[in-house]
């Protein structure tokens, strides 16, 4: 990752390598001098080759060989930087606990977590209770955690990527600018880095074909001589870059500097261009970020007061000066290096770091700028997140659709800039007394624009989930035996891309007493006859649904109301379907009858009543290529939580295994789970029930998705 890499030098004063004091000795070779000097002028690509050709002399050398490891993480070869590290290793008396930490690291960015968490156990019991390793052991243990949503958000690669490195992208006018060092100034040997690694700002905008138009040097008066790094527009006139020049003739070293400019549409250039009083020539600040209403800035630097390598730092616009910069604190900060923020909104950040554990380099967070806990920082997972460095992240208003930086590709010098589009966001929604009490297996009810869309019952922590897109109104309708009926709503602007929003809903204990249950085996009558009532109406398959007094008609991406007269409840739910849609005027060409799938105890395979449920599913997804199913299953009470989770989730792949055997894409499938959770009757840990009474919960149900959540091109007509 060239570029990342060379910003995160200029910001860290090109550190030696840790344990290991790179010393000119009168007995050290030639060659390995000048790999020390190249090292600490921060050129680890040359240090790399100087080395090698040293330790061509002496193949036993295992300390040089862990100096070549050093060299090739640092411009994050990974996986040569592993085959260094393995050789080193050969004699473990040269090893430092920084090694043990960096290889650990190399090892995550090849995705070979267990012998990583090896390492790291190895690395925490030399140096005690260490933060950094204490976070990627955990990442490591939860790691199916930063797969949950991989399928909410697409990512494509820009068309404008090319051998060069793109990175940084931020918004302006109707398009991007970006950075690159596709365009190179007749500078060289600065700090050891050659012309071609000098960067330009570029502009680019998107044309109708989806591709990105040809880019252009975005302003001549942002063309530095030197370097150009990371920018943000705000107010619609005003600029803050990062900029950096040649270092002074008694030092090596280069700071990043911010600088603050105006533009003048008249004159058609940026003018007023001046440092930020914060610059200093000790060291680097850069890579800034501002809030929407332009009066809090957030950047990184190396100060000498902060966490680790870098830190983000925050300054506040207070009578048209900007304060004196405050660390964002423990919480935010890692002892890693925390970099690149972005604002999503006036006191939230999404920024890259390899601190706080996740898939290997730098992954993005996100994060509110006044977090009080570790907790609070949020990893935003895969796709957005690799084994390899992702950084440089920005977004719309909503989160629905932006843009990002990472060099998963190829690794090392290879920065591309990746598009992202969210087909969904996580809601989730906890369900309390009003004593702190969780209340379990409430239904709650997740309706858009006054369709249900789903109903899910709360688990052993009070909590359940949905999936909805970026910019939708939703109302979450909560209630139990027992309690009063509640409801929220989630305003449209609240729901930001692929991240969590969590809605508590407290409940009150009905005042009055219930009407006592129904008979058991009525009521058991009841459960087993649920279904739904498919109708194929114009080439086009419909789930038909009512709320109410109103009935209406849905598929994948329309709602056709057909009456709001009161159902007749002595009709089956085919036959009131049947009449509502005659009455409506459409022509009916075939009626589909769906029910629950069924298993037996502790067992995941399909019977042949299930089997002949997902014929039907394979013929209405065969008829109709719009419709999507999510794929719901549960256990009955018995067997740990534990187990019952995982059953539960082999029992949909199983379904979802049959219905791709019979071609069915599993793109159009959404698999979910849900354990013991959603038991539809009394036969929860605490009461014994008959076997058949069990039977009823060991189901898995399919819901229709109402909206295009899946990855399919093509576009409703």
């Amino acid at each position: 990752m060239k570029f990342f890499q060379y910003i995160l030098i200029m910001l860290s004063f090109c550190p030696l390598i840790q344990g290991q004091s790179i010393k000119i000795l009168n007995n050290l070779d030639p060659l390995e001098e000048r790999g020390d000097r190249s090292y600490t002028n921060g050129s680890f690509e040359e240090a790399a080759v100087f080395y090698e050709r040293a330790f061509k002399k002496d193949t036993t050398n295992s300390a040089l060989a862990l100096k070549i490891a050093e060299s090739y993480h640092h411009i994050d070869q990974f996986k040569t930087a592993e085959n260094w590290f393995r050789t080193g290793l050969r004699n473990n008396e040269n090893l430092t606990t920084q090694n043990m930490l960096d290889f650990a690291q190399v090892l995550m960015a090849n995705q070979k977590y267990e012998e990583a968490e090896v390492w790291l156990k190895k690395y925490k019991s030399v140096e005690g209770s260490h933060l950094i390793a204490a976070k990627k052991l955990s990442s490591i243990a939860n790691l199916h955690k930063h797969y949950k949503d991989s399928a909410s958000v697409e990512i494509t690669p820009l068309s404008i990527n090319t051998e060069y490195a793109e990175f940084s992208p931020a918004y302006y006018g109707f398009g991007i600018v970006f950075l690159s060092d596709h365009h190179s100034n007749d500078i060289t040997n600065v700090m050891g880095w050659s012309a071609e690694e000098y960067t330009t700002v570029f502009y680019t905008e998107e044309l109708e074909s989806g591709r990105m138009q040809a880019p252009s040097i975005f302003h001549s008066a942002l063309d530095a001589e030197y370097h150009e790094g990371p920018l943000v527009f705000y107010n619609d006139n005003k600029i803050i870059f990062t900029r950096a020049g040649i270092p002074n003739k008694n030092s090596a070293e280069s700071h990043l500097e911010l600088y603050y400019a105006e533009y003048d549409s008249k004159k058609d250039d940026w003018i007023n261009i001046r440092p930020l009083p914060f610059n200093d020539p000790n060291y680097s600040v850069g890579q800034p970020a501002i809030s929407k209403d332009g009066k809090t800035l957030v950047f990184s630097s190396n100060m000498p007061i902060g966490y680790g390598g870098t830190d983000l730092y925050l300054s506040r616009l207070q009578d048209g000066e900007w304060s004196e910069p405050e660390n964002l604190g423990e919480f935010i900060n890692s002892s890693g290096d925390d970099m690149f923020p972005y604002f999503i909104n006036n006191d939230e950040l999404v920024f890259a770091s390899d601190g706080h554990g996740g898939l290997g380099d730098l992954d993005l967070f996100r994060a509110p700028i006044n977090a009080v806990t570790h907790d609070q920082i949020e990893n935003l997972g895969y796709p957005f997140n690799s084994s390899y460095a992702d950084f440089g992240f920005i977004a719309d208003s909503v989160g629905r659709t932006g843009y990002f930086t990472s060099n998963r590709k190829n690794g090392g010098f290879d920065d591309d800039i990746y598009r992202f589009t969210a087909k969904w966001s996580r809601v989730q929604c906890r369900v309390i007394t009003s004593a702190g009490e969780i209340i379990r297996n409430a239904k709650v009810k997740f309706i858009v624009s006054e369709v249900v869309r789903d109903i899910r019952f709360t688990d052993e922590a009070g909590m359940v989930d949905f999936l909805a897109l970026p910019g939708e109104e939703i109302k979450l309708e909560v209630n139990k035996e027992g309690y009063v009926l509640q409801s929220d709503v989630i305003p449209s602007n609240e729901l930001f891309a692929g991240m969590a929003l969590t809605s508590t809903i407290i409940l009150e204990k009905e005042p009055i007493t219930r009407p006592e249950r129904l008979d058991p085996d009525v009521e058991l009558q009841e459960l087993y006859n649920r279904r739904k009532a498919m109708v194929q109406v114009n080439g086009r398959v419909y789930e038909y649904r009512e709320i109410g007094n109103s009935r209406f008609i849905v598929n994948a991406d329309e709602k056709i109301l057909l009456s709001n007269s009161p159902p007749d409840d002595g009709q089956t739910v085919e036959e009131r379907a049947k009449q509502a849609v005659e009455e409506k005027g459409l022509d009916m060409q075939e009626m589909y009858s769906l029910k629950n799938i069924y298993f037996e105890l502790d067992s995941n395979e399909l019977t042949e009543q299930g089997k002949e449920e997902l014929d039907k599913v394979v013929k209405i997804m065969t008829v109709d290529q719009k419709i999507a199913f999510s794929i719901n299953s549960y256990a009955d009470s018995r067997g740990s939580m534990k187990y019952n989770d995982e059953l539960a989730f082999t029992r949909s792949q199983k379904i979802a295994r049959y219905l791709i055997e019979n071609d069915i894409p599993g793109s159009r499938l959404i698999l979910d789970s849900y354990g013991e959770q959603g038991i539809l009757n009394h036969c929860d840990d605490t009461t014994e029930c008959d076997e058949r009474f069990h039977a009823i919960n060991r189901r898995s149900e399919l819901e229709l998705v109402m909206r295009k959540l899946y990855t399919n091109d093509e576009q409703p007509n």
